[in-house]
């Protein structure tokens, strides 16, 4: 299977309406079930639209970033879905306009339990990161 970074160098996503999603400190299965909880959501996806990348940590071979961009305009109804299990927190980072952000926030937040760990607002883009944390329920 192909995967492809459509998010470009930095950060920087192709239109107004695509939201790139980083994922940090999290393992594979993880990370599948955050794509899987964004691509319910939001369930144009053309092309793969992911990507793995070692994280530049010397000596942790194992660490990856995790890499999806998320088009806005396909989403869904916005979501009442049930809680997605976590083994762990997962640590996001969404970079985009400010209104596809708040989006994309908000169905991570409809999937997962979310702790805001900080906003910059830039420009153009906002950047907003995010810990998931696994359920307290169950």
């Amino acid at each position: 299977m192909s995967v492809h970074d459509r998010a470009g160098h930095g950060g920087h996503v192709e239109s107004a309406d695509h939201v790139s999603v980083h994922l940090t400190a999290c393992d594979h299965e993880d990370a599948g079930a955050v794509f899987r909880a964004l691509d319910a959501a939001f369930p144009e996806q053309e092309e793969e639209s992911r990507s793995e990348v070692p994280a530049a940590a010397a000596g942790v071979a194992d660490r990856m970033v995790w890499c999806m961009v998320v088009d806005a305009r396909t989403r869904s109804v916005p979501s009442k879905s049930v809680a997605v299990p976590l083994s762990a927190p997962v640590s996001v980072d969404l970079f985009g306009a400010a209104d596809p952000v708040r989006q994309v926030r908000q169905e991570l937040a409809a999937a997962f339990d979310v702790e805001d760990q900080g906003t910059v607002p830039g420009e153009h883009e906002l950047e907003v990161r995010l810990k998931l944390l696994p359920s307290s329920a169950g």
